[in-house]
């Protein structure tokens, strides 16, 4: 993690542009299920992996929601019967 020197909205404005960048509109997904960026950022997370935080989050309470969540471990952000490893969403 690094040290955010920048400031908070400046910060916020590079997490929203890693996200848009995978398809995840910030606008729209913290809407439905609000992710802590502010902590995000007063922990020092940099932009891009509190971006990859927030996909996680976001994925796994859409998961959760359309009851398809992975049924091996109770934090994987992944879908009901996905390959490979289980993925923890925090």
């Amino acid at each position: 993690m690094a040290e955010n020197n920048k400031g908070y909205e400046p910060w916020l404005t590079e997490v929203e542009e890693a996200l848009s960048s995978v398809n995840m509109s910030l606008r729209d997904w913290q809407t439905t299920w609000n992710f802590d960026f502010h902590r995000e950022f007063e922990l020092g997370t940099t932009a891009g992996d509190a971006a990859m935080k927030a996909n996680r989050f976001w994925w796994y309470r859409q998961n959760n929601a359309v009851n398809q969540a992975c049924q091996k471990t109770a934090d994987c952000w992944l879908p009901h019967n996905h390959a490979g490893e289980c993925q923890p969403y925090r």
